[in-house]
């Protein structure tokens, strides 16, 4: 029996909480939040024992794993934590806003026999394999991306100095499926503004961030891509819409269209042939649980596809976007860890 425990009883925290229990191999032994009446009811709705501190739930529990699904400036401090302790974890993206928090958290998951996961669970879909299996190598030539949004409903996210804006807290996603599909990215230039998220009545929802987000790429191997965010929508906008992808990646390859369509489907357009269509037939969030917890069992980092060990370029990839649209200079990722 894996034995786990959660740390952040927040709205992300209880849906990994769901997830596990789903797994017979699976304990779920005590829950840590910082909120002593969240604590309270999350513990009693589950039956955990509860903790205000971590340092007192590794001290007192006798855990394999934990999940950290707390608010971005404490990811990597609990993380290095929890290797302390001997604690394998899974980590919510994302890892820091901080370069040298992961640089340190890189040395650290390298030189721990424990597994560090990071919570890309788009790379776990079936869809996400069908997309890859798809591209003509060859001939791929440009990969666009695009995540229309609303204010994020959790508080926090809306201060970019607390989750880096919506490139580096969600659309962070598809940069890392973007290096999945076509390679490390060697140049990034990026350009944010504020307009139309900038008026009085968002400042009284306390938004403090870019608005909308323009971001070009250049992989190594010559492929280009672009990736386009907002938070500048409302809410009714995607009931209104409630068929459409407003989370895509385009894959365009000579004469071949695959657009993956957010853990959804994936359509296949090529010349002189039929659309072919493929839908979803896994829950994402639960295979990268399945692949986590096979890991934990065999002590083996590769078999997980999100291991910190690749998973920080994603993090550096999106940070790097960032620091562009700071300075209007392009930015290799690599440089900035070096």
């Amino acid at each position: 029996m894996i034995k786990f425990g959660i740390i952040g009883a927040g709205r992300r925290g209880l849906d990994h909480l769901r997830v596990l229990k789903n797994f017979e191999e699976v304990s779920i032994q005590a829950i840590c939040e910082s909120d002593e009446k969240r604590l309270l009811e999350v513990s009693e709705e589950y039956k955990l024992r509860g903790y205000l501190s971590l340092e007192d739930m590794l001290h007192k529990e006798s855990l394999d794993a934990v999940v950290i699904s707390t608010p971005v400036p404490l990811h990597v401090s609990q993380t290095l934590q929890c290797l302390k302790a001997g604690v394998n974890v899974m980590m919510e993206k994302p890892i820091s806003l901080n370069v040298i928090e992961i640089k340190n958290l890189l040395d650290a998951a390298k030189s721990s026999n424990k597994v560090v996961a990071v919570g890309f669970q788009l790379r776990y879909s079936n869809l996400t394999n069908v997309a890859k299996e798809s591209i003509d190598e060859e001939t791929l030539s440009m990969l666009v991306g695009r995540w229309y949004w609303t204010i994020p409903p959790i508080p926090w996210i809306r201060l970019r100095n607390q989750a880096g804006g919506q490139v580096v807290e969600q659309a962070v996603h598809l940069l890392d499926l973007f290096r999945y599909f076509a390679g490390e990215v060697e140049k990034v230039y990026a350009e944010y503004t504020e307009r139309g998220r900038n008026t009085e009545e968002d400042k009284k929802n306390n938004f403090d961030n870019w608005s909308s987000y323009a971001v070009a790429l250049k992989f190594k191997n010559g492929v280009i891509g672009n990736l386009y965010t907002t938070y500048s929508l409302y809410p009714e906008v995607f009931r209104n819409f409630p068929n459409e992808c407003l989370a895509y990646i385009d894959l365009i390859c000579r004469e071949k269209l695959i657009r993956y369509c957010n853990d959804k489907e994936v359509k296949i357009l090529k010349k002189n042939e039929e659309t072919k269509i493929f839908n979803s037939t896994q829950n994402s969030t639960v295979e990268m649980y399945r692949s986590f917890i096979e890991a934990i069992k065999e002590n083996n980092k590769n078999l997980i596809p999100t291991r910190y060990e690749d998973a920080y370029k994603s993090a550096l990839l999106s940070l790097a976007a960032n620091e562009s649209a700071k300075t209007g200079k392009p930015i290799n990722p690599e440089t900035l860890i070096k």
